[in-house]
């Protein structure tokens, strides 16, 4: 049977919201078994777009045997596997190359970024190092490197690092800048904060070129939510049946403790895991613009708020339970959650959530030194960086106050000082008792796919409290942003 669909149908879609329809076309492209070739690269691609695991899995397996059998496509038939969570399936598919010693950087280094992510902090290690072997002058695996090492520990790396450093060549700006940003890194763990502080902005420096961030738009989006989730609003709307109570939202700014806070929860015996997987921006993706900022408006002007809220619901549970299946109370901590609050909320109305905040310069910096990968053009700018964690305040303030019975606000700073006591808090909050085993939540096995790697596999500690104190410069330049800010404001 010749498929009447093709590859833009499902792009098409995609870009309109349209994700029942995207997901139609690709359980029909694979039930059909179309001849894609390695468009089922794209297809699977897609298939996490709409946060279909399964099908991403079932796309991932048609392209690897539509394709040629060498290095290049098992590589990227691994990244695939990577990018849907299975892990071990990812490090089965490349270990052969590894076992047979192949010269080849690209293998060691999706080895070693994965080990990583699994906690296997030697092994990851020893496959990075190898990969740097190969191919000395690739900042991506210096940096992967950097995250998870104590350059105290291997004095070495440092001196190999510079050299390989000195010989790059000018034209690979985003190459450098990874360099740069795993120099810092050493040159903090080395607490020679004046050299760490150079590199770091001179690496912002570059990204902030390459990246796009407007102020205006992110506080004109913060205003209109704010605007359009009142309690009036909430009140006239009617309410979700929906009995999904599995998911528990952490709020909070990124570097202010939400990946901590999310590991100490999966150590929990009632907890099935913790992650970033965006299942309520998936379950809204048809929603946009003033129908996503002011959607107690819109619904009331063009549908039935309970069908409404109720798909939203569903969507959101599907995405989740294919990523976390089985048992067990699931911990979302997705990047955009601050922002699709108030819809996780109407949608979910017996879901709970933590809201974990953190001194204010010390999760600046630690956003400012991150090298966020995605969704964060905001990092790379001191004023911006200021800018962004003022609005963030904003909203997670107005939720707090509209959902005050459904939101329990910790202090990162108090987590770390006095952990028992505010567990309990915490899970006494969410109908749990506590278990001294979530402070031993560096033992856990679950992967962790943020920048926060190299630190959740320690044990709990108090060094990163007051850490910004060690960059002046960088202090002085973020008090200067929110006061030109406050100016800005008041005019």
């Amino acid at each position: 049977m010749v498929s009447q669909y093709d590859l833009n149908d499902i792009l098409c879609a995609v870009r309109e919201g349209k994700r029942t329809e995207v997901h139609a076309l690709i359980a029909h492209f694979i039930e059909n078994k179309s001849d894609l070739k390695t468009d089922w690269l794209k297809v699977s691609v897609l298939a996490l777009r709409i946060g279909d695991t399964n099908l991403a899995a079932q796309a991932a397996d048609l392209f690897h045997r539509s394709c040629p059998k060498n290095a290049e496509t098992d590589i990227q038939y691994a990244g695939l596997y990577a990018e849907i969570g299975d892990l071990d399936r990812a490090l089965q598919v490349v270990t052969p190359y590894i076992v047979r010693k192949v010269a080849l950087p690209s293998v060691y280094h999706l080895a070693g970024t994965v080990q990583a992510q699994q906690g296997k902090l030697k092994e990851a290690r020893l496959n990075l190092l190898q990969a740097l072997a190969l191919a000395p002058q690739l900042g991506i695996s210096w940096y992967t490197l950097a995250s998870i090492v104590d350059f105290n520990q291997h004095p070495g790396l440092l001196q190999k690092m510079e050299l390989a450093f000195s010989q790059l060549q000018a034209n690979d700006q985003h190459n450098i800048q990874q360099f740069m940003y795993a120099l810092a890194k050493a040159y903090s763990d080395r607490r020679d904060y004046n050299k760490a502080w150079e590199y770091y902005s001179a690496g912002a420096q570059i990204m902030a070129k390459l990246c796009k961030y407007s102020v205006d738009d992110d506080a004109k989006e913060i205003k209109c939510l704010v605007a359009g989730f009142t309690n009036s609003a909430m009140q006239q709307m009617s309410k979700s049946r929906s009995l999904y109570d599995r998911s528990i939202a952490v709020l909070g700014l990124p570097r202010s403790g939400t990946t901590l806070l999310g590991q100490m929860l999966s150590a929990h015996s009632k907890v099935k895991g913790a992650g970033e997987f965006n299942a309520i921006g998936v379950a809204c993706m048809h929603l946009r613009g003033d129908n996503f900022t002011d959607f107690p408006s819109f619904i009331a002007r063009h549908g039935h708020s309970v069908a409404a809220l109720e798909h939203i619901a569903n969507v959101y549970q599907q995405v989740a339970e294919q990523r976390y299946a089985g048992q067990g109370y699931i911990i979302d901590k997705s990047l955009n959650l601050n922002r699709h609050f108030g819809m996780w909320a109407q949608a979910m109305p017996k879901g709970k959530a933590i809201y974990i905040s953190r001194n204010d310069e010390d999760t600046a910096w630690s956003c400012f030194k991150s090298n966020f990968r995605s969704q964060a053009g905001w990092s790379w700018s001191i004023p911006h960086i200021a800018a962004y964690i003022k609005n963030e305040r904003q909203l997670l303030q107005h939720w707090q106050k509209l959902y005050a019975d459904r939101i329990l606000h910790i202090c990162y700073e108090d987590l770390v000082s006095k952990p028992k006591e505010v567990l309990t808090k915490v899970c006494q909050h969410l109908d749990l008792q506590y278990e001294p085993s979530m402070l031993s939540f560096y033992e856990n096995n679950g992967p962790v796919f943020t920048s926060s790697v190299g630190q959740v596999h320690q044990p709990l500690h108090q060094g990163n409290i007051g850490l910004s104190q060690h960059y002046p410069d960088f202090v002085s330049l973020f008090a200067q942003a929110n006061q030109a800010g406050s100016v800005n404001a008041a005019n």
